[in-house]
């Protein structure tokens, strides 16, 4: 049985990569976090990304700073929509006021929960282009621990493609 876990080839189709830095740049010219997902179909190491995914957000800002929640019927609507199309979902991509890191906000409340899926986080509301170089990259791992990937390793796993 294909697992998550099993992937070591992601393919994203420059057009995904675009529409979610759009709304993550969009939102974040509103000074919020936005969020993102990517989902698509595995065979065998190689997952191929079909769509992005940007569900209903709320935007949240306090004294402490900036998240991004999505409701619990915006997240039943996402599982009915992967089990109706056979699609699975591969990452979460979200945005950070500044630098990107993984949060224990992030650790703790993660959409991407399948053992396997990555978290990317985009700096700067999304200002700069989109670039693995300055995304910090995490991995689901099996403790379910979000685990860094070195810019090299996300580099090694993630194509996009024209």
């Amino acid at each position: 049985m294909k697992s998550v876990s099993d992937v070591t080839a992601l393919f994203v189709p420059r057009s995904c990569v675009d529409e979610l830095h759009a709304h993550l740049r969009k939102v974040g010219r509103e000074g919020h976090e936005g969020l993102g997902l990517w989902v698509g179909r595995q065979t065998g190491h190689h997952f191929q990304v079909h769509r992005t995914l940007i569900p209903a957000q709320r935007h949240i800002r306090t004294g402490d700073g900036v998240c991004v929640v999505i409701g619990p019927e915006e997240l039943h609507r996402i599982n009915v929509l992967l089990y109706r199309e056979k699609l699975m979902l591969v990452a979460q991509i979200h945005s950070h006021p500044g630098r990107a890191y993984h949060s224990s906000t992030d650790d703790a409340y993660a959409i991407a929960a399948t053992v396997g899926c990555l978290s990317l986080v985009v700096p700067d509301f999304a200002r700069a282009p989109f670039d693995l170089g300055n995304i910090a990259s995490y991995r689901l791992d099996g403790a379910g621990v979000w685990r860094s990937l070195t810019v090299e390793q996300a580099s090694r796993m993630i194509s996009i493609k024209e």
